[in-house]
Protein backbone atom coordinates (compact mmCIF):
# COMPACT_ATOMS: atom_id res chain seq x y z
CA UNK A 1 0.00 0.00 0.00
CA UNK A 2 2.94 3.04 0.94
CA UNK A 3 4.65 1.44 -2.58
CA UNK A 4 1.86 2.68 -4.20
CA UNK A 5 0.86 5.61 -2.36
CA UNK A 6 4.76 6.52 -3.14
CA UNK A 7 3.84 5.78 -7.14
CA UNK A 8 0.99 7.85 -6.87
CA UNK A 9 2.73 10.68 -5.03
CA UNK A 10 5.72 10.17 -7.07
CA UNK A 11 3.30 10.85 -10.49
CA UNK A 12 1.08 13.54 -9.32
CA UNK A 13 4.83 15.93 -8.18
CA UNK A 14 5.86 15.20 -11.06
CA UNK A 15 3.21 15.83 -13.45
CA UNK A 16 1.93 19.07 -11.43
CA UNK A 17 6.10 20.48 -12.41
CA UNK A 18 5.59 19.08 -15.42
CA UNK A 19 2.38 21.48 -15.08
CA UNK A 20 3.74 24.56 -13.40
CA UNK A 21 7.18 24.40 -15.64
CA UNK A 22 4.81 24.15 -19.21
CA UNK A 23 2.32 26.51 -17.83
CA UNK A 24 5.38 28.94 -16.78
CA UNK A 25 6.66 28.46 -20.18
CA UNK A 26 3.71 29.50 -22.15
CA UNK A 27 3.16 32.30 -19.49
CA UNK A 28 6.84 33.63 -20.73
CA UNK A 29 5.96 32.85 -24.48
CA UNK A 30 2.52 34.87 -24.24
CA UNK A 31 4.92 38.29 -22.45
CA UNK A 32 7.68 38.03 -25.37
CA UNK A 33 4.42 37.67 -27.82
CA UNK A 34 3.36 41.09 -26.44
CA UNK A 35 6.52 43.08 -26.52
CA UNK A 36 6.87 41.49 -30.71
CA UNK A 37 3.79 42.99 -31.04
CA UNK A 38 4.72 46.04 -29.27
CA UNK A 39 8.12 46.32 -31.79
CA UNK A 40 5.84 45.70 -34.71
CA UNK A 41 3.22 48.65 -33.63
CA UNK A 42 6.11 51.07 -33.31
CA UNK A 43 7.97 49.93 -36.19
CA UNK A 44 5.33 51.01 -38.96
CA UNK A 45 3.67 53.87 -36.95
CA UNK A 46 6.60 55.93 -35.45
CA UNK A 47 7.18 58.84 -38.23
CA UNK A 48 11.29 58.29 -37.39
CA UNK A 49 11.49 54.83 -38.84
CA UNK A 50 13.91 54.49 -41.79
CA UNK A 51 12.28 51.34 -43.61
CA UNK A 52 15.14 51.51 -46.06
CA UNK A 53 18.10 51.44 -43.59
CA UNK A 54 15.94 48.97 -41.19
CA UNK A 55 13.20 46.08 -41.25
CA UNK A 56 10.98 44.50 -38.92
CA UNK A 57 13.21 41.30 -38.95
CA UNK A 58 15.63 43.39 -37.90
CA UNK A 59 14.25 44.52 -34.82
CA UNK A 60 12.78 41.15 -34.28
CA UNK A 61 16.27 39.17 -34.50
CA UNK A 62 18.10 42.10 -32.29
CA UNK A 63 15.42 41.58 -29.87
CA UNK A 64 15.58 37.84 -29.67
CA UNK A 65 19.12 37.35 -29.68
CA UNK A 66 19.38 40.11 -26.56
CA UNK A 67 17.19 37.74 -25.08
CA UNK A 68 19.56 35.42 -24.46
CA UNK A 69 21.59 37.68 -21.99
CA UNK A 70 18.88 40.37 -20.66
CA UNK A 71 15.44 39.96 -19.42
CA UNK A 72 12.64 40.92 -21.41
CA UNK A 73 12.74 44.56 -20.21
CA UNK A 74 15.45 45.02 -20.98
CA UNK A 75 16.18 43.49 -24.39
CA UNK A 76 12.65 45.49 -25.53
CA UNK A 77 14.58 48.74 -24.39
CA UNK A 78 17.83 47.95 -26.07
CA UNK A 79 15.37 47.00 -29.28
CA UNK A 80 13.81 50.30 -29.71
CA UNK A 81 16.78 52.85 -28.65
CA UNK A 82 18.99 51.43 -31.44
CA UNK A 83 16.50 51.03 -34.01
CA UNK A 84 13.86 53.50 -33.82
CA UNK A 85 15.50 57.21 -34.40
CA UNK A 86 13.19 59.08 -32.33
CA UNK A 87 14.16 61.85 -30.82
CA UNK A 88 11.28 62.15 -28.35
CA UNK A 89 11.28 58.54 -27.80
CA UNK A 90 11.08 57.57 -23.87
CA UNK A 91 10.54 54.08 -22.23
CA UNK A 92 9.63 54.61 -18.49
CA UNK A 93 8.35 52.69 -15.56
CA UNK A 94 4.65 52.79 -15.96
CA UNK A 95 3.97 52.92 -12.40
CA UNK A 96 5.85 56.20 -12.53
CA UNK A 97 4.54 57.48 -15.49
CA UNK A 98 0.60 56.97 -14.59
CA UNK A 99 1.51 58.35 -11.04
CA UNK A 100 3.03 61.68 -12.56
CA UNK A 101 0.62 61.95 -15.86
CA UNK A 102 -2.40 60.79 -14.38
CA UNK A 103 -2.70 62.64 -10.70
CA UNK A 104 -5.07 64.87 -9.87
CA UNK A 105 -4.04 68.50 -10.40
CA UNK A 106 -5.08 71.97 -9.80
CA UNK A 107 -6.05 74.62 -12.06
CA UNK A 108 -3.26 76.81 -10.27
CA UNK A 109 -0.47 74.44 -11.45
CA UNK A 110 -1.39 75.51 -15.06
CA UNK A 111 -2.56 79.01 -15.24
CA UNK A 112 -2.23 81.72 -13.60
CA UNK A 113 -4.63 84.57 -14.18
CA UNK A 114 -4.09 88.74 -13.13
CA UNK A 115 -6.59 91.33 -14.07
CA UNK A 116 -5.36 95.04 -14.71
CA UNK A 117 -7.27 98.41 -15.17
CA UNK A 118 -6.32 100.54 -18.13
CA UNK A 119 -8.44 103.73 -18.95
CA UNK A 120 -11.96 101.66 -18.08
CA UNK A 121 -10.51 98.87 -20.33
CA UNK A 122 -10.29 95.55 -17.86
CA UNK A 123 -6.87 93.33 -19.27
CA UNK A 124 -7.17 89.72 -18.45
CA UNK A 125 -3.72 88.02 -18.43
CA UNK A 126 -3.75 84.68 -18.65
CA UNK A 127 -0.07 82.76 -18.01
CA UNK A 128 -0.54 79.28 -19.55
CA UNK A 129 2.25 77.59 -17.96
CA UNK A 130 1.28 74.07 -18.33
CA UNK A 131 -0.88 71.94 -20.66
CA UNK A 132 -1.31 68.69 -18.23
CA UNK A 133 -4.05 66.17 -19.25
CA UNK A 134 -7.69 65.69 -18.43
CA UNK A 135 -7.84 69.76 -18.10
CA UNK A 136 -9.85 71.29 -20.53
CA UNK A 137 -13.45 70.75 -18.34
CA UNK A 138 -11.40 72.89 -15.11
CA UNK A 139 -9.85 75.63 -17.53
CA UNK A 140 -13.58 76.40 -18.53
CA UNK A 141 -15.55 76.11 -14.91
CA UNK A 142 -11.93 78.23 -13.68
CA UNK A 143 -12.50 81.33 -16.43
CA UNK A 144 -15.94 81.13 -17.57
CA UNK A 145 -17.16 82.99 -14.68
CA UNK A 146 -14.03 85.65 -14.14
CA UNK A 147 -14.30 87.07 -17.84
CA UNK A 148 -16.95 89.06 -19.44
CA UNK A 149 -16.88 89.60 -23.24
CA UNK A 150 -15.94 93.23 -22.78
CA UNK A 151 -12.65 91.82 -20.66
CA UNK A 152 -9.69 91.94 -23.18
CA UNK A 153 -7.85 88.66 -22.83
CA UNK A 154 -3.67 88.00 -23.43
CA UNK A 155 -2.49 84.68 -23.51
CA UNK A 156 1.19 84.29 -22.63
CA UNK A 157 2.61 80.62 -23.99
CA UNK A 158 6.20 81.76 -23.28
CA UNK A 159 8.51 79.05 -21.31
CA UNK A 160 5.14 76.78 -22.54
CA UNK A 161 7.00 73.42 -23.72
CA UNK A 162 3.86 71.90 -24.85
CA UNK A 163 1.89 68.76 -23.15
CA UNK A 164 -1.73 67.35 -23.87
CA UNK A 165 -3.08 68.36 -27.14
CA UNK A 166 -6.69 67.40 -26.03
CA UNK A 167 -6.06 69.95 -23.35
CA UNK A 168 -4.67 72.45 -25.97
CA UNK A 169 -7.88 71.70 -28.26
CA UNK A 170 -10.57 72.51 -25.55
CA UNK A 171 -8.64 75.08 -24.60
CA UNK A 172 -8.81 76.64 -28.43
CA UNK A 173 -12.30 76.03 -28.51
CA UNK A 174 -13.19 78.39 -25.81
CA UNK A 175 -11.84 81.54 -28.54
CA UNK A 176 -14.04 80.37 -31.10
CA UNK A 177 -17.41 79.62 -32.12
CA UNK A 178 -18.99 76.27 -32.09
CA UNK A 179 -18.14 73.64 -35.06
CA UNK A 180 -15.78 76.04 -36.22
CA UNK A 181 -12.43 74.07 -37.93
CA UNK A 182 -9.13 74.49 -35.79
CA UNK A 183 -7.02 72.13 -36.69
CA UNK A 184 -5.94 68.59 -38.16
CA UNK A 185 -3.58 65.73 -36.34
CA UNK A 186 -2.24 63.09 -38.68
CA UNK A 187 -1.33 59.88 -37.24
CA UNK A 188 0.48 56.90 -39.46
CA UNK A 189 -0.73 53.67 -39.82
CA UNK A 190 0.68 50.46 -41.33
CA UNK A 191 -1.72 50.97 -44.22
CA UNK A 192 -1.72 54.96 -44.74
CA UNK A 193 -2.18 58.39 -42.67
CA UNK A 194 -5.35 58.76 -40.66
CA UNK A 195 -6.24 62.11 -40.28
CA UNK A 196 -8.65 63.72 -37.36
CA UNK A 197 -10.34 67.44 -37.78
CA UNK A 198 -10.74 68.85 -34.55
CA UNK A 199 -13.81 71.42 -34.25
CA UNK A 200 -15.03 73.94 -31.34
CA UNK A 201 -17.55 71.65 -29.90
CA UNK A 202 -20.91 72.81 -28.49
CA UNK A 203 -19.79 72.27 -24.97
CA UNK A 204 -16.59 74.38 -25.06
CA UNK A 205 -17.58 76.34 -27.97
CA UNK A 206 -18.30 80.57 -27.72
CA UNK A 207 -17.15 81.41 -24.18
CA UNK A 208 -14.37 84.27 -25.60
CA UNK A 209 -15.48 83.88 -29.66
CA UNK A 210 -16.05 87.96 -28.65
CA UNK A 211 -13.55 88.79 -27.37
CA UNK A 212 -10.54 91.01 -28.15
CA UNK A 213 -7.13 88.48 -27.57
CA UNK A 214 -3.70 88.70 -27.98
CA UNK A 215 -1.01 86.29 -27.90
CA UNK A 216 2.49 86.00 -26.55
CA UNK A 217 5.05 83.41 -27.85
CA UNK A 218 8.68 83.00 -28.32
CA UNK A 219 11.35 80.38 -29.06
CA UNK A 220 10.57 78.18 -26.00
CA UNK A 221 6.49 78.18 -26.92
CA UNK A 222 6.76 74.36 -28.68
CA UNK A 223 4.56 71.17 -29.46
CA UNK A 224 0.66 71.77 -28.56
CA UNK A 225 0.94 75.08 -26.86
CA UNK A 226 1.99 76.26 -30.20
CA UNK A 227 -0.71 74.69 -31.65
CA UNK A 228 -2.72 77.33 -29.94
CA UNK A 229 -0.89 79.82 -30.82
CA UNK A 230 -1.11 78.86 -34.32
CA UNK A 231 -5.36 78.40 -33.88
CA UNK A 232 -5.37 81.65 -32.38
CA UNK A 233 -3.32 83.79 -34.69
CA UNK A 234 -6.57 83.30 -37.18
CA UNK A 235 -8.73 85.96 -34.67
CA UNK A 236 -5.82 87.03 -32.33
CA UNK A 237 -2.84 89.60 -32.47
CA UNK A 238 0.37 87.09 -31.94
CA UNK A 239 3.47 89.07 -30.16
CA UNK A 240 6.85 87.81 -29.86
CA UNK A 241 9.25 85.60 -31.81
CA UNK A 242 9.29 82.52 -33.74
CA UNK A 243 8.00 79.43 -31.82
CA UNK A 244 9.96 76.06 -31.40
CA UNK A 245 8.94 74.10 -34.53
CA UNK A 246 7.42 71.25 -32.99
CA UNK A 247 4.42 69.68 -34.85
CA UNK A 248 5.05 66.32 -33.89
CA UNK A 249 2.44 64.52 -31.99
CA UNK A 250 3.69 61.65 -29.29
CA UNK A 251 1.63 58.70 -28.47
CA UNK A 252 1.39 56.00 -25.55
CA UNK A 253 1.77 52.94 -25.42
CA UNK A 254 1.77 50.14 -22.28
CA UNK A 255 3.77 46.86 -22.56
CA UNK A 256 3.61 44.68 -19.08
CA UNK A 257 5.28 47.79 -16.46
CA UNK A 258 6.97 49.88 -19.24
CA UNK A 259 5.02 52.96 -20.98
CA UNK A 260 6.18 53.80 -24.21
CA UNK A 261 6.07 57.63 -25.67
CA UNK A 262 6.95 57.95 -29.22
CA UNK A 263 6.01 59.52 -32.18
CA UNK A 264 3.51 59.41 -34.70
CA UNK A 265 1.58 61.96 -35.57
CA UNK A 266 1.86 65.47 -36.26
CA UNK A 267 -0.28 68.59 -36.84
CA UNK A 268 -1.65 70.69 -39.20
CA UNK A 269 -3.10 74.09 -39.42
CA UNK A 270 -5.11 73.18 -42.95
CA UNK A 271 -6.77 70.33 -44.20
CA UNK A 272 -3.55 69.40 -46.55
CA UNK A 273 -0.82 66.64 -45.03
CA UNK A 274 1.71 69.08 -44.09
CA UNK A 275 3.65 69.90 -40.56
CA UNK A 276 3.08 73.02 -39.52
CA UNK A 277 5.59 75.15 -39.10
CA UNK A 278 6.86 77.68 -36.85
CA UNK A 279 4.45 79.98 -35.70
CA UNK A 280 5.20 83.37 -36.85
CA UNK A 281 4.15 86.61 -35.00
CA UNK A 282 2.38 89.61 -36.21
CA UNK A 283 4.66 91.88 -34.12
CA UNK A 284 7.75 90.66 -33.80
CA UNK A 285 9.62 91.32 -30.24
CA UNK A 286 13.24 90.39 -28.57
CA UNK A 287 13.77 88.73 -25.63
CA UNK A 288 14.40 92.11 -23.93
CA UNK A 289 11.13 93.71 -25.48
CA UNK A 290 8.44 90.79 -23.86
CA UNK A 291 7.47 91.97 -20.87
CA UNK A 292 3.90 92.32 -19.13
CA UNK A 293 4.29 95.59 -19.05
CA UNK A 294 5.24 96.42 -22.45
CA UNK A 295 2.49 93.53 -23.83
CA UNK A 296 0.01 95.02 -21.75
CA UNK A 297 0.81 98.68 -23.22
CA UNK A 298 1.04 97.96 -26.92
CA UNK A 299 -2.64 95.50 -26.35
CA UNK A 300 -4.42 98.34 -25.01
CA UNK A 301 -3.59 100.84 -27.95
CA UNK A 302 -4.48 98.77 -30.22
CA UNK A 303 -7.74 97.52 -28.55
CA UNK A 304 -8.29 101.13 -27.96
CA UNK A 305 -7.55 102.45 -31.84
CA UNK A 306 -9.43 100.02 -32.64
CA UNK A 307 -12.51 100.45 -30.83
CA UNK A 308 -12.41 104.16 -31.45
CA UNK A 309 -12.41 103.52 -35.27
CA UNK A 310 -15.32 100.71 -34.88
CA UNK A 311 -17.11 104.24 -32.80
CA UNK A 312 -16.66 106.13 -35.36
CA UNK A 313 -14.22 108.03 -32.95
Amino acid sequence: MNKILSIFLFFFLFSSVLFFSTRSENQDKLKVDRYLYTLHKIYFENIFIDYQKYSIQDLYNYFSESLKQKNTDQAFRETLYKFVEDPYLEIKNREIFESNYYRERRVEEDLKVEFFEQQNVRICYISLLNLSPNMGKKYREYLKNKIDEETVIIIDLTNNFGGSLWTAAFFIALFFEPNTYLFSTNFKKKDGVKTYNFYSSEEYGGYFSKNFVAVLQDETTASSAEVISGVLKTRALVFGNLTYGKPYIQSIIDIENLTVVYTNGFASFSLDLNPHDRVKPDFYLTDEEISRKIIRTMVFKIYFSLRTMTDGG
